[in-house]
Formats: structure tokens, sequence, C-alpha cells
């Protein structure tokens, strides 16, 4: 089969002049027959007949076509539901990557103290640095007062002016 011949069947098909593929198509039998079709089907005086039950087996088969199209919509439709909803589960029990704020003041463990305890002197009777004396809520007082821990510590402010930005208006007297 040689490629002019599948041009001269193109133009032949698509109504196009045949141009330089004229000489080829005097030449070669196939294209020939291929070019003589459409005056031979022109010459024919009866319609085309499709027979018994042309309209009923394209109906049937234009109803099956649409069945099969639902299901593989329905499939879809729940496939991608499914895969939505497995997406979501995994965002929402997805653990923050901040600390909750009960989190953050956790007791500290204990720190030296920052200052040197007073001279004992002959007349004090108690010492005030030994650990027996210190109540438990001064100790972690002195804790948190440590400002090398606590100066990293803060609350996430954009987080938290966030919710507020609707109340800044009403405030100034503005709607949003």
């Amino acid at each position: 089969m040689n490629p002019n011949c599948d041009q001269v069947a193109e133009r032949v098909a698509l109504g196009e002049d045949l141009g330089e593929l004229a000489a080829h198509a005097a030449s070669c039998a196939r294209c020939k027959r291929i070019v003589a079709l459409p005056a031979d089907l022109a010459s024919r005086k009866r319609d085309a007949n499709p027979g018994m039950g042309f309209a009923a087996r394209i109906t049937a088969g234009a109803q099956h076509r649409l069945v099969v199209r639902r299901q593989q919509r329905i499939a879809i439709g729940t496939a991608i539901s499914a895969a939505a909803a497995a997406a979501i589960a995994v965002v929402v029990m997805r653990p923050s990557e901040e600390p909750s704020f009960a989190s953050v003041f956790t007791m500290p463990a204990p720190q030296h103290q920052a200052v040197q305890p007073p001279q004992h002197h002959k007349h004090d009777k108690k010492d005030p640095w030994k650990p027996h004396d210190v109540d438990d809520d001064v100790r972690s007082l002195v804790g948190l007062a440590n400002i090398e821990r606590s100066s990293h510590l803060s609350a996430n402010w954009g987080r938290i002016e966030k919710p507020l930005k609707p109340y800044r208006a009403v405030i100034k007297g503005t709607q949003p």
C-alpha cells in the first residue's frame, strides 16, 4: 500500500480536489475504485435500508451506554468522596506543631539561685536560704521568674488577634 493511496482516499472522503495526486489515481487500480465510489453511490436510485429493528438496536445500545456511564460516575464520585474524607481525617488527626497553652507553662527543673545568700550574722537565728525553710510556692515563683527560660515563651499573637479583627471595626464605629 502506497502512502499516496492513503492521501487519495482522504481527499475523496473530504470531497477535495486530487491536485498533484491525480496522476497517481489514474495509474493505481485501488485509487481508481476509490475515486469512482462517489459517482457509483450517486447513481443508485434507492435509499439505503438499514434493516429490520435498526431503531430498536440503536436505542438499546444508547441506553446501555447511558447505564454504563452512570455507574462509572457513581463509582468515581464514591472514590473521590472517600479520598476527600480520608484527607480530611489525616489533616484533623495530625498533631499540631505549636505547643498548647497548658504544655508551655510546666514546672521547670530546680535552678541555681541567682543571688548569693547573705553572710550569717550572729544575731540571725534562721537561715532563709535553706531549702527546708522555703515554701513550695516560693520555689515555683522563683523558677517562673527565670528570665532565660521565660523570655522565649510567648503566645502566638497572630493567632490571638485574628478572631478579634471583626471587633476592631465595631470599636472604631465602622462596618467591616
